[in-house]
Formats: structure tokens, sequence, C-alpha cells
């Protein structure tokens, strides 16, 4: 995947990783052979807007509770 976002990237277009999909629809629908499996896909495409800037990592506290749950 990487070298070919990279390669991608060399030859003017952006390119983007996607997990979260159904695999086994997208399996169905490009009728992948039932010895092969699927991977994460990659959208490469010229870009129409710039990136969103990556979010920086939370406050622990806000993320992480110890010995309990949290109340609202």
């Amino acid at each position: 995947m990487q070298t070919m976002m990279l390669a991608a990237q060399g030859m003017g277009y952006q390119s983007c990783p996607m997990i979260g999909f159904d695999i086994e629809a997208v399996a169905k629908l490009i009728n992948l052979p039932d010895d092969h499996v699927m991977g994460p896909m990659v959208a490469i495409g010229k870009g129409t807007k710039e990136a969103w800037p990556k979010p920086g990592q939370l406050p622990l506290d806000e993320v992480v509770i110890e010995n309990g749950f949290k109340t609202p």
C-alpha cells in the first residue's frame, strides 16, 4: 500500500487508505475468487481541496478511566 501511495504521489495524485468497509460485499461486487482475500483499499485520484490536518493526541485524563466507570 505504501509503495502504491508513494508512486501515486510521484505521479501527481493524492491517495487515502480505507478500512472499515464491507469486505464481503466488495468481494462479491468484484467477483473475487474464493482462493483470494481482501485487504485494505486505497483511493487514488486528483484532490479537490487540501487535506484536513491530523489531530493531536487527546489528553490521557480525557480517554483513560481507572478503577471504575465515568458517570455523566
